[in-house]
């Protein structure tokens, strides 16, 4: 599914050159869950960047279902990213003047979907993530943990080829980011869904299939962890 090679990247700011990542080599199977672990500053984030089509600007190869996306435009990358992935962030980035609902349904309703085809599909999903009953809310109401899962639910809705997570249970507490966690393996297991998830705590890392740890730019490991 995606298979990057050789993959470097630096930044310029002024007349300096960060070089960010080193030789990234790194394949990730449809159906996996995997975590990519990190310090910050380690490269992450920039690695995820690339793997999300956010990011257009590398040296390398990196091939999507066997397709060269190094080759491609920057609205290319755009419309990949559109179709193909979902994304879960730390702080939720939900709409708080906004219902769960309407939250939920933004993926579809700038694909064009109908809106009696987006209501039933939002109900879908907030049923699977342990929502019902609170399409109606806006997330101010919700607890933190409930706030992800509309994250989680607005990511699937569109049901991407992959999510990427990024740092997801970084703003919740202990017991929530367990429950967050058993969601993505739920997710992982009942409907094969391809998740990568960035994190910098291993005991979160350690909750993945496979764990990839990355430092200064570099993989440094990558082994199943098999606890899912």
């Amino acid at each position: 599914m995606i298979k990057l090679q050789a993959i470097n990247k630096s930044y310029q700011q002024g007349k300096t050159s960060f070089h960010v990542l080193h030789d990234i080599n790194l394949e990730i199977s449809a159906g996996e869950f995997v975590a990519i672990m990190g310090q910050s500053g380690s490269g992450k984030s920039t690695l995820i960047n690339i793997i999300g089509f956010l990011d257009d600007q590398f040296e390398g190869t990196y091939f999507y279902n066997n397709l060269p996306i190094h080759k491609y435009s920057r609205t290319q990358f755009s419309k990949l990213r559109n179709s193909n992935v979902g994304f879960v962030f730390q702080n939720f980035k939900l709409i708080n003047n906004l219902t769960v609902q309407e939250n939920v349904g933004l993926p579809l309703l700038y694909a064009g979907a109908k809106r009696k085809d987006i209501s039933k599909r939002v109900l879908e999903v907030l049923q699977q993530v342990g929502l019902k009953h609170v399409e109606k809310e806006l997330p101010k109401n919700l607890s933190g943990g409930q706030q992800q899962r509309v994250s989680i639910a607005r990511a699937i809705v569109a049901k991407p080829k992959f999510l990427i997570a990024d740092e997801p249970t970084g703003a919740l507490d202990s017991q929530t980011s367990a429950e967050i966690i058993a969601l993505f393996k739920q997710l992982n297991r009942e409907k094969n869904t391809t998740i990568i998830m960035v994190t910098h705590d291993e005991k979160v890392g350690q909750q993945a299939e496979r764990l990839v740890q990355i430092l200064d730019g570099r993989i440094i490991s990558d082994k199943k962890v098999g606890l899912s």
